[in-house]
């Protein structure tokens, strides 16, 4: 059976995890002096402890953000092989596995979910 929609709403949700990707990693390269320096040019009275827990946010979220993301691509892979494989009870819970681990990232997680339910209500034709 085609599974045309869980394939394509699977593809666009890769698509914007990898983008969350890209920034969780420029979020880990950002250079913290750079940072000090604009937080302090601001003008909110920041203290210097201040500054620093805003940077030491900055790169645990963008670690978070990667994380995240590589979990949620790998499993929405594993799950795209095994709707392919005609698996698609195990294929649309592992893209709801990935949905729930993107959930941070709003749009692919509610696209994995979308699309793994998709794969779970789907009945196959009579042959």
């Amino acid at each position: 059976m085609k599974r045309t929609g869980e394939f394509v709403l699977s593809i666009i949700a890769g698509v914007v995890n990898l983008l969350a990707l890209f920034y969780g990693i420029r979020a880990l390269a950002a250079n913290s002096s750079v940072l000090k320096q604009q937080l302090s040019a601001a003008g909110n009275n920041l203290s210097s402890q201040d500054i620093n827990n805003v940077i030491r946010l900055f790169h645990t979220a963008g670690t978070f953000l990667i994380i995240l993301s590589i979990i949620s691509i790998i499993l929405a892979v594993i799950a795209l092989i095994f709707l392919k494989r005609s698996r698609p009870k195990l294929g649309g819970w592992l893209l709801i596995l990935s949905g729930a681990a993107s959930l941070i990232e709003i749009v692919p997680g509610i696209l994995y979910i979308i699309a793994g339910i998709m794969a779970l209500v789907r009945k196959p034709m009579p042959q």
